[in-house]
């Protein structure tokens, strides 16, 4: 094969790979990925609250978990906060279908108010939760556990203590939105790329020419 029939041959090439990544860029349809909210009810006193997440990474198949994005959670469980961070709490998801949340928190505090002189009294409070979601003969629930406790002492001792339990509240869930959220299918990326390779080729080539 002579120069002039490997420039020919290096021309056709890269035409093909030109027409290949315009085609794919013509072709591409975005797939839609959702940004879903719930709210969320826990029953027994147990709290309400929101969370959101996108679903973009959800493939359908067996069990799978997608980290939340914002979320909000007030429960009577809690000491100073008025609701908890639920970002980064776990959506569990089995064939595609939503099951729950997996979500915990934990607080503690001190503090003291003087009542004169030397005496004071001191107020030691802490509180602890977790919802958990899993299947029960065929069938999936969350259930929500919950402690909190205040002890109330003085210089002299121990005065008494204050406590909230729940214990196995079920939670419910409702969606309330579904936000689109389009996401390029990795074709786009290829044939992006194979038109970058295509031009860089076509212009060393120009340059070898000159």
């Amino acid at each position: 094969m002579n120069r002039k029939q490997r420039q020919r041959f290096g021309s056709a090439i890269a035409s093909t790979i030109l027409g290949f990544a315009a085609l794919s860029l013509v072709g591409v349809d975005k797939t839609q990925a959702a940004v879903l909210t719930y709210n969320f009810q826990v029953e027994k006193g147990g709290g309400s609250g929101f969370f959101k997440f996108s679903d973009s990474s959800l493939t359908g198949i067996g069990s799978e978990k997608i980290a939340v994005g914002e979320g909000r959670f007030n429960t009577p469980i809690r000491v100073y906060k008025n609701d908890y961070d639920l970002a980064g709490a776990i959506a569990l998801f089995n064939q595609g279908n939503f099951r729950g949340l997996q979500a915990s928190g934990v607080e503690y505090a001190t503090r003291e108010e003087a009542r004169g002189g030397t005496d004071y009294i001191k107020f030691e409070s802490r509180a602890t939760w977790y919802m958990g979601t899993e299947e029960a003969i065929s069938t999936w629930a969350s259930y929500f556990w919950g402690y909190g406790e205040t002890i109330v002492s003085n210089r002299q001792g121990y005065l008494g203590r204050g406590r909230t339990i729940i214990s196995s509240a079920r939670v419910s869930y409702s969606l309330v939105d579904t936000a689109a959220e389009p996401v390029p299918e990795p074709i786009t990326f290829a044939g992006t790329g194979l038109a970058l390779a295509g031009l860089s080729w076509l212009k060393h080539k120009k340059k070898m020419a000159a």
